[in-house]
């Protein structure tokens, strides 16, 4: 049976050095308290120890107005749901996909899932169909629970799922303020659940708040093995850029939480800005439930509000706790503009946002000194981590307080472990494993980053066919081999130089550039097409496009590049659509046939250092 000290790191590891945060431990078998169970025990079992059971737990925004929720409802909320799911026949180990914004019916909907002993899937609701239909096959979903004003997008491609039962949900469903409030909210957020048909040849379809509020709740007992059984199913492009689901275990993300708790003094009372989606690994554990298992509390966001929004809501706030940040660096740039245009002193006359502020975490991507120094200036300690889906998410974090190296991409937190293989070939061993007698450190000795733990998911979903070949043993060790290539300095910091693949980071979001090929083939116009990210200062990356018209059509008379940039937006997530399309007369190839990506997208990185415009 597994045990928190199967994933003992060796303490002559160079990061337990001179910057490990003080009164951390450095073996997550350590750290006070920890208790490896079921999520949802864990949470209901941490309100008892707390005591946060009639506390606020989520805070949701909707315009002007807050709508907050206790611990207690929520759970009461979600045995409702989960004994409605039961009563449809849903059963331990089935999957409900949630395909909603941040809000409270997904807390209610993802809690209610666990409670049967369900399997959450994460669905990004901006997805398009191709998308969608793709999502809930990999994941086998049985239920989905979508927002009415995305049920259209649903409804052609779900007779080509095993979906068997359709929860439809308003914004508002749960509510509570008066009369004359909701009819304001309705004119930014509608209720079209009349549009929504309740049955058809292939599914049926529920209301979310009539199946929670006519719902006895029943207590349901479920035996769950936390190590072995998962409790989400998250999409990934892994290292290959071939969408799949990562099957994250209930240890998985519970043992995440106590790795991050003590490193960035995470307490009960905070405020957490839940701006990261919770369909991300990200916003999952570090918003949703990093709030639910410590008692913090959620402010939610259905999307990123500007920042006048942001700041006037922070504004309405008591925050004895202080409030926590994690985002991505192009919102804390927003931020920073929104000051700097105003005036650092006119701002700060205005909002209170830097007085309230404790920490801020960056992830999915680089934090560069043009933003940490100016957010720092005026508003608080803000710190890079590094993670992956597959990691649950966090791997490393920077330290919050003591010495510090900026540039790097932080520290392993504790209980994982971190080492350099060669790129092509793990079987040789480690390049440097972080210990003084291997030595091997610096950029000289650059190789992929490896990672041992018990973050480390339990594996992709599928055939075996399907998986790709990124977790290996070692040194009886379970190495996921993440697809980034990077190394470690002296002082255990981890540096991350470039991408194994050709993953691209749009905003924070993952971009896998074979997904976009494969759907953007699919244009009538299209005979071929190359993707790949090139720099853009505000949103970390931009997506271009290499397209060979199909024999006969010609560029400006049968088709336009605008032509083509709007079917992206019509078949694609915005971030995925490129922001720069070139028709070209062939691709690149190699002597085998494969695409030189690289050469098209390092010509026009020498077009942009040079300041020359490029195509597209």
């Amino acid at each position: 049976m597994t045990s928190l000290k199967d994933f003992k790191v060796d303490e002559s590891k160079v990061w337990f050095g001179d910057y490990w945060a003080k009164g951390v431990p450095k073996q997550i078998y350590e750290v006070e308290g920890i208790v490896i169970e079921p999520l949802l025990e864990g949470f209901m079992r941490s309100a008892d120890e707390r005591g946060f059971w009639d506390e606020n737990v989520c805070m949701a925004v909707y315009g002007p107005y807050i709508e907050k929720i206790t611990f207690r409802d929520l759970v009461i909320k979600a045995k409702q749901f989960g004994t409605f799911l039961h009563n449809l026949g849903i059963r331990k180990g089935d999957v409900v996909a949630i395909d909603l914004p941040n809000s409270i019916n997904f807390v209610i909907a993802y809690l209610g899932t666990l409670y049967i002993g369900g399997i959450m899937a994460g669905i990004n609701p901006t997805y398009k169909p191709m998308e969608l239909l793709h999502a809930l096959s990999i994941t086998d979903a049985k239920v989905l629970v979508v927002m009415d004003a995305l049920y259209s997008l649903a409804e052609n491609i779900l007779p080509k799922t095993k979906v068997k039962h359709v929860v439809s949900t308003n914004l508002l469903d749960f509510v509570t303020a008066g009369i004359d409030t909701v009819k304001a909210l309705r004119n930014n957020i509608p209720d079209l659940q009349n549009s929504i048909p309740d049955e058809t040849k292939h599914y049926k379809v529920y209301r979310m708040k009539n199946a929670v509020l006519n719902t006895e709740p029943k207590e349901i007992k479920v035996n769950i093995d936390p190590w072995t059984e998962p409790a989400a199913y998250l999409m990934t492009g892994g290292t290959t850029g071939l969408p799949k689901a990562a099957m994250l275990s209930h240890a998985n993300l519970i043992v995440n939480l106590y790795q991050q708790r003590d490193w960035v003094q995470l307490e009960p009372g905070m405020i957490d800005i839940s701006i990261i989606p919770f369909f991300h690994s990200y916003g999952l554990t570090s918003c949703m439930n990093g709030s639910l298992y410590l008692g913090m509390v959620m402010l939610i966001f259905p999307k990123p509000p500007d920042e006048k929004h942001l700041c006037e809501t922070v504004k309405q706030l008591e925050a004895p706790q202080k409030i926590l940040y994690p985002s991505v660096e192009l919102l804390f740039k927003r931020l920073i503009d929104f000051a700097e245009e105003m005036g650092e002193d006119n701002f700060k006359k205005e909002y209170d946002i830097h007085k309230k502020l404790k920490f801020a975490s960056q992830g999915a991507g680089p934090l560069h000194d043009y933003v940490r120094i100016p957010f720092e200036k005026v508003f608080c300690t803000i710190r890079p981590g590094y993670g992956l889906t597959e990691t649950s998410p966090v791997v490393s974090s920077s330290p919050f307080w003591g010495p510090n190296k900026f540039g790097k991409i932080g520290l392993p937190l504790p209980g994982t472990d971190v080492a350099i293989f060669d790129a092509e070939n793990f079987d040789l061993g480690p390049i440097c494993d972080g210990t003084p007698e291997r030595n091997n450190f610096g950029v000289e000795h650059t190789g992929e980053i490896c990672v041992a733990g018990p973050q480390v998911m339990l594996g992709y979903k599928g055939e075996q066919e399907e998986q790709e070949d990124n977790l290996k043993f070692w040194n009886g060790k379970r190495w996921l081999l993440t697809g980034d290539i990077g190394f470690l300095d002296e002082d255990g910091f981890l540096e991350i130089r470039d991408r194994k693949k050709s993953l691209v980071k749009v905003a924070g979001h993952s971009v896998f550039p074979k997904e976009v090929e494969q759907i953007f083939g699919k244009n009538p116009y299209v005979s071929e097409v190359a993707v790949a990210g090139l720099p853009d200062r505000q949103r970390g990356e931009a997506v271009k496009a290499w397209v060979v018209l199909k024999s006969g059509y010609k560029e400006g008379k049968d088709i336009t590049v605008d032509d083509l940039k709007k079917w992206c937006e019509e078949n694609m997530a915005r971030w995925k659509c490129p922001s720069y399309i070139e028709v070209i007369e062939t691709l690149p190839v190699t002597a085998t046939g494969k695409v030189l990506r690289r050469q098209l997208q390092e010509s026009d990185i020498s077009k942009l250092e040079e300041g020359n415009t490029i195509k597209g």
